[in-house]
């Protein structure tokens, strides 16, 4: 299953869930959702409470890659948490900007140039 809240480096505030996913493949088993980074949650505020309406898995924990230290309390907090990073937003190891950068072998914060170049 496939999840966006972001555009560019903006989250949009709403969530866009892209390709399936078979809910009886999951119903009353317990479910780990392995998440790349959380920021303000809003992506995981509204997927799990989907998953719990429609797929009724027994239960979900979520395990992140990398967590935001923001002032602001995010909306859900992963169980299992890798690394704690600054606010700042951050590309590769699978992480992107519209789809750019993502297979950068190490994490790095993009500059205004990468952001420039990604959206042109």
């Amino acid at each position: 299953i496939r999840v966006s809240s972001y555009e560019g480096s903006e989250t949009t505030g709403s969530v866009k869930i892209c390709g399936g996913i078979d809910y009886d493949n999951i119903k009353g088993r317990d479910v780990i959702l392995i998440e790349d980074i959380i920021d303000t949650g809003t992506t995981l505020s509204h997927l799990i409470p989907t998953l719990e309406r429609e797929a009724r898995p027994q239960s979900i924990e979520v395990c992140s890659l990398l967590t935001k230290r923001l002032d602001e309390k995010p909306k859900y907090q992963a169980k299992y948490v890798g690394f704690s990073i600054p606010p700042q937003f951050v590309i590769g190891y699978g992480l992107d900007y519209n789809e750019y950068y993502r297979d950068l072998k190490d994490i790095w914060i993009i500059s205004e140039k990468g952001i420039k170049f990604g959206a042109a």
